[in-house]
């Protein structure tokens, strides 16, 4: 792929990565290399000049103790140096290695006066003709100085130059073998989730993970974020195919129903009334229908964060006492005493009309499921920074069975089911509170009644 298409390759994150590693590494490398370089060629220079520096004084000792016999003496035929004792008017002695046939001695001359230990190139007439020469004032104000030829120090510089050249090779191979290594360490843990969509995609299942390794903390928490991701993905692909179920079983009654009754009206004949109660049938029927379908949006605009909320800031009191008013008749009616415990103020910024349909599910069935002569309170507090809203029944309860049941959409219990309702009216109660960031608790005993408690934040 690369190959036919060279664009792909320049713009592939491995390449970008090999290539800077290869970069970074070798820069590192040469100039620690020139930094090494610089350091020992500054050691070889400062080395043999400072051998020569204490040569040139040992000799002046000698010949301000054993005068010139003792200079004669001390320097050996094999000297590599050249060594020159002269005065003002001649020389007093003079030693040229016996390799230096080429040396011209006009390059001395012209050297002319140097201060003591001080020292000056001489420019030959090629690379093995390239010298350096320092002096010394003896006590007798005679001139002693040493010359050496530098391109036995040259040749040595020259080998570490082509030992730091020949290097290079390795090293740039060092540097790409490395950034292979890092490139497929840092994009290995893409590679997984690249591998892990392909298998979603080619075989539609979701329930497929990333493997989690020990191997950086960045690569594990996106791993993990992803994995968390797949997870809720499959428990929302899981609730819809349930929710469809459920929608389908539940809509198969009322159609059934809505089918029955327009058949009947058309084989009744042309009987006004017939015909009217079972429009007015068909029309009930719809209106059921409808009412499920916006409530199952409303819940899914909810989970999913959709929801549009127009919060204010209102007092959670008097809207809880409208509510329990609305459905006092009901309660008087069943035989069901509803009482309330709140505080005059008791303010919270929430959605008000949403916030209603809560309290209204809830002591909706509150008295649906509480028998004659039973009670339900509603009660409401603030505790640090939530506002607690409480509903207790004494009714039928719920089974611990069923108890993380109850929030399901379209989910109705064993004692439910000769009630009327859709089963969407606690799926409606904790999809708001959650949009409003808060949360519902239920605690519940078969034959002793419920009590739900919504958290919201203030």
């Amino acid at each position: 792929m690369f190959l036919k298409n060279p664009k792909l390759l320049l713009k592939s994150s491995s390449f970008r990565i090999i290539t800077w590693y290869t970069l970074f590494f070798v820069l590192s490398s040469l100039a620690i290399n020139i930094y090494a370089y610089t350091v020992a060629s500054s050691f070889i220079y400062d080395q043999s000049r400072k051998e020569i520096e204490e040569d040139i004084v040992e000799l002046a000792e000698i010949y301000q103790e054993d005068g010139l016999e003792g200079v004669e003496d001390d320097v050996d035929d094999d000297e590599p140096f050249l060594i020159r004792l002269r005065n003002q008017n001649s020389n007093l002695f003079l030693h040229i290695p016996e390799d230096w046939s080429d040396f011209n001695m006009e390059q001395v001359e012209k050297a002319g006066y140097l201060k003591d230990k001080q020292w000056k190139y001489l420019k030959g007439s090629g690379s093995e003709n390239e010298f350096e020469i320092t002096s010394l004032t003896t006590s007798d104000g005679s001139t002693l100085q040493f010359c050496q030829r530098i391109s036995e120090r040259e040749n040595l510089l020259k080998t570490i130059r082509k030992v730091y050249i020949i290097a290079i090779i390795p090293i740039v191979l060092l540097a790409y073998l490395g950034g292979i290594f890092v490139a497929d360490r840092a994009l290995n843990p893409i590679r997984q989730l690249i591998n892990t969509l392909n298998s979603i995609v080619g075989s539609g299942k979701i329930d497929v993970r990333v493997p989690v390794h020990q191997t950086d903390k960045l690569h594990e928490e996106l791993i993990s974020l992803f994995n968390t991701m797949l997870e809720k993905i499959e428990a929302l692909v899981n609730g819809m195919r349930n929710v469809l179920d459920n929608v389908a079983h539940d809509l198969r009654t009322p159609m059934t129903r809505f089918r029955g009754t327009a058949e009947t009206a058309l084989q009744s004949g042309d009987n006004p009334d017939t015909l009217r109660e079972a429009l007015s049938d068909c029309v009930e029927e719809s209106e059921r229908i409808l009412i499920m379908l916006n409530t199952l949006m409303d819940v899914s605009e909810a989970e999913t964060g959709a929801m549009k909320l127009d919060p204010e800031e209102m007092n959670v009191g008097p809207l809880i006492e409208d509510v329990v008013g609305l459905y006092g008749y009901v309660a008087e009616e069943k035989g069901v005493s509803v009482y309330t415990g709140l505080p005059e103020e008791l303010y919270l910024t929430a959605d008000r009309n949403w916030i209603r349909q809560v309290l209204a599910n809830l002591v909706d069935n509150a008295i649906k499921y509480t028998p004659a002569g039973g009670r339900v309170d509603v009660e409401a507090c603030r505790r640090e920074q939530e506002v607690v809203i409480t509903v207790k029944d004494t009714g039928v309860g719920v089974s611990p069975e069923e108890l993380d049941k109850i929030w399901e959409r379209l989910y109705r219990g064993d004692k439910s089911r000769s009630q009327r309702g859709l089963g969407l009216g606690l799926s409606l109660v904790r999809a708001i509170v959650g949009a409003h960031r808060g949360y519902v608790k239920v605690s519940s005993q078969p034959g002793a009644g419920s009590v739900f408690s919504v958290y919201l934040p203030v």
